[in-house]
């Protein structure tokens, strides 16, 4: 983009009213086709405010047509006033409209300036012709309301034109000088000073106008200015890119170096000789590391030599020295008069570090940086190429979830650093009792998982799984502290116990879950019924959490009778849960669900004031007892 010339508003000394006026309505200097641009930013900002200006158009409208309806020998005019109006605001809404269905225009014309503003000039006139014509002929009531209106559309017409400094000129200066000459003709008290003050009103709008479009100016030509110098910024940054090089090399037709720098010949610690008569890709050849990556990196490079097609930003590896580097190579070929291929010209650049980098980030999105072991995208990655090979059926495996028991516990009075060594111990042990074939992967926290691959039989399942929970069974010493580890593990088979991931997992929790239940430091293979039990086990626990609001748990009496004399001697409480849906549950089912929720304080207390209410009101003789899961008991 053209930059715009040097000043905005630059006010000469001595220069006349007219050249002052000139440079308020044209608020900045730019020649095509930066003031295109310009223009066109200016009358964006005019349509966004179209649909509130044409609103308040349509409503003043109504109100002066309601205010002045009574006037009988002026309907007419209120009429064909109030259609005109609306012609023009229906104008300006389609233009609204095609605009917002369009891309913004990147210039407009001087026309469509004038455009705007004959049009804004038109408004005002039509808005003028109300208090001219209207305004003697009201009552006191009347004419309060007109002038109201036509100030208020006065001030807002200014604000909306803001940054079309030439149409808010005209629409301010026609309404202004139509309300003041309005006000010298009525016969009204202090008629002549309330049009000079308004003239004085119509003054400020102006000035308004006026600076808020220098402003508006100022705004757009320092906006072009910072648009030409990123422009600049940026060729001069593309030309760094192209020329700007740590390594500039050159080889003739038949692939040989044509000169060799310092800095090249410590690249290839070669001497310059061999380098003169060897072709550089052989050269490279020998300089490969041992890397399937590398070599297919110079197998690309290859083959642009070989079809003399230019390349950008080709990664290459060299090893000497015992060291690795990475490069970044960008060449074209170099042709004669005659467009044959006289060699090829080009930079390489050290990437090194941003490869080593690159590397660390790509081992850090597959393997748990704590352990070293695959994380769970890799653990998914590599179950999902299992159960849904490219070819052929699913490849049977084993799947095992497993965690440590109370590692929180572990956690919290240990520290963390001694819960992360840990881990670290618990996953050396995984790795030493798998397979070089098997997975074991850390999911998160103290959650483990093991793929073995090609078990298909539970026989040889369980004795890989039995191997795994023995080896965790010798105390671990971490920073001086021996810590006993336990773990349960839930086994699931594929395809057997599904050929999904999320499925196979998911069976794998509940087992794991059933192992934890069985006692901890066990394992159990995923049996259908598993996953009817852990339902219902959370339809109870969802299901308990509001019992005591519901009024759902009761307290059944149970007598103690002294077998001396076969006398009452009390009772115990016993608690209940009828449930609406699931009917009586026994309290050998809900109980320890309770107490794994978390919710046994609140039933116990609830418990305890309910036995204490029905104690209150027996004979002093008689006791109340109440059995908590400890079987300790408690008299009241």
């Amino acid at each position: 983009m053209a930059a715009p010339t040097t000043t905005t508003h630059a006010r000469k000394p001595g220069a006349g009213w007219r050249h002052q006026l000139a440079s308020w309505l044209e608020p900045y200097d730019a020649d095509e086709p930066v003031a295109g641009t310009f223009r066109a930013r200016q009358l964006q900002a005019v349509l966004r405010l179209t649909p509130l200006t044409m609103l308040a158009n349509a409503l003043n409208v109504v109100l002066v047509l309601a205010t002045f309806w009574d006037l009988t020998a002026y309907r007419a005019f209120l009429l064909v006033w109030a259609g005109c109006i609306v012609l023009l605001v229906g104008r300006g809404l389609r233009v609204w409209l095609r605009a917002r269905h369009r891309p913004p225009r990147p210039s407009a014309s001087a026309q469509a300036m004038r455009r705007a503003t004959v049009h804004a000039a038109a408004l005002g006139g039509l808005w003028a012709l109300m208090p001219l014509v209207l305004f003697p002929q009201g009552d006191a009531a009347q004419q309060l309301a007109a002038a109201t209106i036509t100030t208020g559309m006065m001030c807002a017409g200014g604000f909306a034109l803001a940054t079309v400094p030439r149409a808010g000129t005209a629409y301010v200066t026609i309404l202004g000088l139509a309300s003041a000459v309005t006000l010298v003709r009525a016969d009204i008290p202090l008629s002549l000073s309330l049009s000079l003050l308004l003239v004085v009103y119509a003054f400020i709008v102006l000035a308004s106008v006026w600076s808020s479009a220098r402003m508006f100016g100022a705004l757009l030509t320092a906006e072009a200015e910072a648009e030409r110098q990123n422009e600049v910024i940026g060729l001069l940054l593309r030309d760094f890119e192209e020329h700007a090089s740590d390594v500039l090399w050159e080889v003739d037709a038949e692939g040989r170096l044509c000169h060799a720098s310092p800095r090249l010949l410590s690249l290839f610690a070669t001497p310059a000789a061999e380098l003169s008569r060897t072709p550089v890709l052989d050269v490279l050849q020998r300089m490969l590391p041992d890397d399937e990556t590398a070599g297919a990196h110079f197998a690309v490079l290859r083959g642009h030599v070989e079809r003399g097609t230019p390349f950008r930003d080709l990664p290459l590896a060299t090893h000497r020295r015992g060291r690795t580097r990475w490069w970044s190579l960008t060449a074209k070929p170099l042709v004669d008069a005659q467009g044959r291929r006289t060699g090829w010209r080009g930079v390489a650049t050290d990437i090194t570090e941003a490869q080593q980098a690159n590397r660390q980030l790509t081992w850090l999105a597959h393997f748990d940086p704590l352990t070293g072991l695959a994380n769970r995208h890799q653990f998914r990655s590599l179950l999902d190429d299992l159960l849904s090979p490219r070819v052929g059926a699913p490849h049977p495996c084993a799947v095992l979830c497993l965690d440590l028991d109370h590692f929180k516990t572990i956690n919290d009075t240990l520290g963390h650093a001694v819960g992360d060594g840990l881990l670290q111990e618990v996953a050396q042990r995984l790795l030493a009792r798998t397979r070089r074939s098997d997975t074991v992967a850390r999911l998160g926290g103290d959650e483990f998982a093991v793929i073995l691959r090609d078990v298909s039989s539970t026989d040889e399942a369980e004795l890989l799984t039995r191997r795994l929970l023995d080896g965790l069974q010798t105390p671990c010493d971490v920073q001086g502290s021996r810590i006993a580890v336990r773990t349960s593990i839930g086994v699931a088979m594929a395809p057997r116990d599904g050929t999904e991931i999320d499925a196979l997992l998911n069976h794998a929790d509940l087992a794991l879950y059933a192992a934890k239940s069985a006692g901890r430091g066990e394992f159990r293979f995923f049996a259908p019924q598993m996953a009817a039990l852990t339902r219902r086990r959370l339809v109870i626990e969802q299901a308990l959490r509001d019992a005591l609001a519901r009024g759902e748990l009761s307290l059944a009496m149970q007598p103690l009778v002294d077998l001396v004399d076969w006398r009452v001697t009390g009772f115990e409480a016993l608690l209940r849960w009828r449930h609406p849906e699931l009917g009586e549950v026994p309290p050998a089912e809900f109980v320890p669900v309770a107490e794994e929720a978390g919710l046994i304080p609140a039933i116990g207390e609830w418990v305890l004031v309910q036995a204490c209410r029905h104690a209150a009101r027996w004979p002093g003789a008689l006791t109340i007892s109440v059995i908590g899961r400890a079987s300790c008991r408690e008299r009241v």
